[in-house]
């Protein structure tokens, strides 16, 4: 038993780092699209290239803090717990949402977080396996758009809005002129 908690706190953790990349990596390729469009699409978040310094300056700063965290959770769980810890506990809630929580929800949230993280650790593997095949950024590639843009820039979502909303075929119902 208490291998697969330490196994489940092993899982806990990279899940963790991986929501974080999910969210960063995507991010990144955005950013870059919108601050460096003259080199946006040329290279990819693998294959390296332009790109601005801040996000995964920003990710290696929270892997670093991630690890200083577990660094020091694991010292409480040596020196005050033993063994009668949850997996994932850092003894940190800066928000207090776990504060006073019966041990049922806290256990719901925990199988809720390795869920996010399982799903995020694919999702992280998914954006490697498709820059690494079509040498494209994710958010330019065929299907992504209806994640990666706001929907009403989606050309068929454009098309069905035009549909139910109708087309206004003249600008100067909006803005007539002067």
């Amino acid at each position: 038993a208490l291998i697969l908690r330490d196994y489940r706190e092993a899982e806990i953790r990279h899940g963790r780092l991986a929501m974080l990349a999910a969210m960063i990596w995507p991010l990144q390729e955005i950013l870059d699209r919108i601050f460096i469009p003259e080199s946006f699409g040329e290279t990819t978040v693998i294959y390296g290239g332009p790109t601005l310094p801040f996000l995964p300056l920003m990710m290696t700063f929270f892997m670093l803090n991630l690890g200083y965290l577990d660094i020091y959770s694991s010292e409480i769980k040596e020196n005050e717990s033993g063994d009668a810890f949850l997996p994932g506990e850092c003894f940190w809630d800066p928000l207090s949402v776990m504060e006073g929580a019966p041990d049922l929800m806290k256990r719901n949230m925990q199988e809720r977080e390795i869920l996010n993280g399982r799903a995020a650790m694919i999702a992280v593997a998914a954006f490697i396996f498709e820059e690494a095949m079509t040498h494209q950024p994710i958010i330019t590639l065929h299907g992504n758009e209806l994640l990666f843009e706001p929907a009403y820039q989606v050309p068929f979502i454009q098309a069905w809005l035009d549909l139910q909303f109708g087309s206004i075929g003249s600008s100067s119902v909006m803005f007539p002129r002067l």
